[in-house]
């Protein structure tokens, strides 16, 4: 699914919305199980560099090799929550079946807001190890 869009909500401290942005939503999967549903909105001009690669390719890395992009700061929120009916159907999990939800916002050096995704993934395919000091 893509189109343009307005900017989408922002927490006021991300920073200041591009003009338009470019909305592309795309579910995940591995091994044939969908694991992630996930929505970006990039700024329409960043889109228009490449749009076949970023139609087709993973965003974050094609934004990573475009030499007029700069990723100032980035941000990304995460929070244990349920399924909606939406995002159950994609992921072919039931209706308030645990999912982690993360808000990720890429800014520039101008302090615009360049990229914000908003996903879903399925709980079971969250693992966290972190190595404790003691």
């Amino acid at each position: 699914d893509e189109r343009r869009s307005a900017p989408p909500p922002l927490a006021a401290e991300w920073g200041t919305p591009a003009e338009t942005y470019r909305h592309l939503r795309r579910v995940h999967s591995r091994d044939g199980e969908a694991y992630c549903v996930i929505s970006i909105h990039l700024d329409e001009a960043i889109f228009r560099l490449a749009p076949r690669r970023f139609r087709k390719e993973t965003i974050i890395p094609v934004l990573l090799e475009l030499p007029q992009v700069r990723i100032a700061q980035a941000q990304q929120t995460l929070r244990i929550s349920v399924a909606d009916v939406e995002t159950a159907r994609l992921l072919g999990i039931p209706m308030n079946a645990t999912v982690a939800e993360v808000a990720r916002m890429f800014r520039d050096d101008d302090g615009r807001v360049i990229y914000v995704a908003e996903i879903a993934y399925r709980a079971d395919y969250i693992r966290f190890r972190m190595d404790l000091k003691v």
